[in-house]
């Protein structure tokens, strides 16, 4: 037995053991084969980039009752720990399998640890619950959600004082006293009616979301037209709730995909509800050529990420993440050019975003910062840029992760989705669509394309697999790729400049071509991101992103 499969074991027998939990539950567990123990136990949850998140089950590398109010016991304990006088936590909750069980399951702990609790009354989008921190000044936010993931995960992020996702030191200090948690004894509960009857339970909800409303608002630009042909599909999730009340009081008619409007955290329309893919749009992309509408637009379940669809000359063509953010910061700034550019302006991308947002940025005199993968250190970022009194009006990541304003402290897809019909309400009046406009950019500025390869490798051999995989990277690198020689490499796991330590490596083939590895924070992969830059024509971008891809893949035999 090697030193993995031991902790496996440990990990497995310290369950068994537990008395906190059931008999009903550990019949449950003695019933796991060798491969479902090795799957289930092999590590605890993790924090990584998006908090905990895990596939829904027994075990301590799932979601369960137990993981959950282990890491809200460990939370309450920190905050206790760190925080003087009246402590609070704001909570909200996806439509997700589990997601208000578990939401009530943290409000109880919370509740018994002293903690004061605001927990809305439904389920609600992430963004709504980092505008609810900032909104109730609440010590410190919990959002019970899987994003983007398939229908068998849910997941626990946590957010601090300023309303974004928790960077060090609070990160490492929850994780060290989740891992001081022994027993499932040590997690205090209150009944949650009792909670509520002693004012350590408050249920909020509408005032919430009007003040949201009125934030977003104020970012629209007034533009308009009940011309632009509108589909929106929330995919079974939270997007409801502001996506279709936001686009309304700017002035838009919409039409709503009717079966993926009802929550259900089954996503029985759909197999992965991931505006990313296109099965996420089958059901919308009907309705759309049905109705001969100009967009169409999807939230992912708790609606931090969004997906577009544009109809140019007759078909309807995915705008990639990349290529939003793209447009995003191109009609801000023409927008800010005739209303006034914000005193001192600065943007924020992931490191793997495309290199053509700074070079559109600085063109415009606006300041650029690059953060690791993640909104939590986006916003953490911004919330440095702001305290040294720049403006920071956008951000974003190639995942599809948007953010325009200083009201929400993650990523949204109610701001951003008001602003892109909005802004392809602009372009129809012009005879244009957004593809007509991306185009216009890159004959500005170069053609610049991005791709991805994330291949999956599952429970403990596939962690194995992963670091491998970047070991060989580091060790023996590539040195010739699509034609293009290796001329640099940053390793991130050695810090760079502002830029924390992080799995995370750079390769640069000339000044043409890029290529980013690293493991995902949420889910059993390695993701490598190409960049193909300042080519002359859309044909030659895609030969090279094409060829890169393909040599990459035999080289690591991916």
């Amino acid at each position: 037995m090697d030193e993995m499969e031991k902790e496996t074991m440990e990990r497995y027998q310290a369950w068994l053991n537990d008395p906190s939990i059931s008999e009903k539950d550990k019949e449950v567990l003695r019933k796991m084969n060798e491969s479902e123990i090795q799957d289930a136990f092999f590590k605890d949850l993790e924090f990584g980039t998006a908090g905990m998140r895990g596939v829904i089950g027994l075990g301590a590398n799932r979601m369960n009752f137990y993981t959950v109010g282990r890491a809200t016991q460990a939370f309450a304990n920190y905050i206790n720990k760190t925080v003087r006088g009246e402590k609070s936590v704001a909570i909200s909750y996806d439509t997700r399998n589990f997601s208000k069980d578990f939401a009530i399951e943290s409000a109880e702990i919370l509740a018994a640890n002293g903690i004061k609790v605001y927990l809305f009354d439904d389920f609600r989008p992430t963004p709504l619950l980092s505008f609810a921190v900032r909104y109730l000044k609440t010590t410190a936010g919990i959002m019970i959600t899987a994003s983007h993931n398939p229908l068998e995960y849910n997941g626990y992020k946590v957010y601090w004082s300023n309303g974004a996702q928790v960077i060090p030191p609070h990160d490492e200090g929850i994780i060290k006293e989740y891992e001081e948690i022994k027993s499932f004894g040590e997690i205090k509960r209150m009944p949650f009616e009792e909670a509520k009857k002693k004012g350590l339970v408050v249920m909020v909800g509408q005032e919430i979301d009007l003040a949201y409303f009125e934030r977003a608002l104020s970012y629209s630009f007034g533009i308009s037209s009940k011309d632009l042909n509108i589909v929106y599909t929330p995919l079974h999730g939270t997007g409801i709730k502001i996506v279709p009340p936001l686009l309304e009081k700017v002035g838009f008619d919409i039409y709503i995909q009717k079966e993926q409007q009802v929550p259900d955290g089954n996503f029985p329309t759909v197999n992965y509800p991931n505006p990313e893919f296109d099965d996420a749009f089958k059901l919308a992309l009907d309705d759309a050529k049905r109705l001969d509408a100009d967009i169409v637009v999807a939230s992912d379940p708790d609606a931090d990420r969004m997906g577009v669809l544009v109809k140019h000359k007759g078909d309807y063509v995915r705008i990639d993440g990349n290529q939003m953010g793209i447009l995003f910061l191109n009609f801000l700034l023409e927008m800010y050019s005739k209303k006034g550019m914000p005193k001192n302006p600065a943007v924020i991308e992931s490191i793997v975003s495309s290199k053509l947002f700074a070079k559109i940025a600085k063109a415009h005199g606006v300041e650029v910062s690059e953060v690791l993968t993640g909104f939590k250190w986006i916003c953490n970022e911004a919330d440095r840029l702001r305290a040294e009194g720049k403006t920071v009006f956008f951000a974003y990541e190639e995942s599809y992760g948007y953010n325009i304003g200083d009201f929400v402290y993650d990523k949204d897809s109610g701001t951003p989705i008001m602003v892109t019909c909005e802004m392809a309400a602009y372009y129809k009046q012009k005879g244009m669509t957004l593809v007509d406009a991306l185009e216009e950019i890159y004959k500005k500025y170069g053609y610049y394309l991005e791709g991805q390869l994330s291949p999956v490798y599952e429970g403990g051999a596939g962690v194995e697999k992963i670091k491998r995989i970047m070991k060989r990277l580091r060790e023996n690198p590539i040195e010739n790729l699509a034609g293009h020689k290796l001329t640099g490499m940053i390793d991130y796991l050695k810090g760079h400049g502002q830029i924390p330590p992080s799995d995370v490596l750079r390769m640069e083939f000339g000044d043409k071509l890029l290529v980013y590895a690293r493991p995902s924070g949420t889910e059993p992969k390695v993701k490598f991101y190409f960049m193909v830059m300042n080519m002359e024509t859309f044909e030659e971008a895609k030969s090279l992103l094409e060829k890169a891809k393909e040599e990459f893949t035999k080289v690591l035999g991916l």
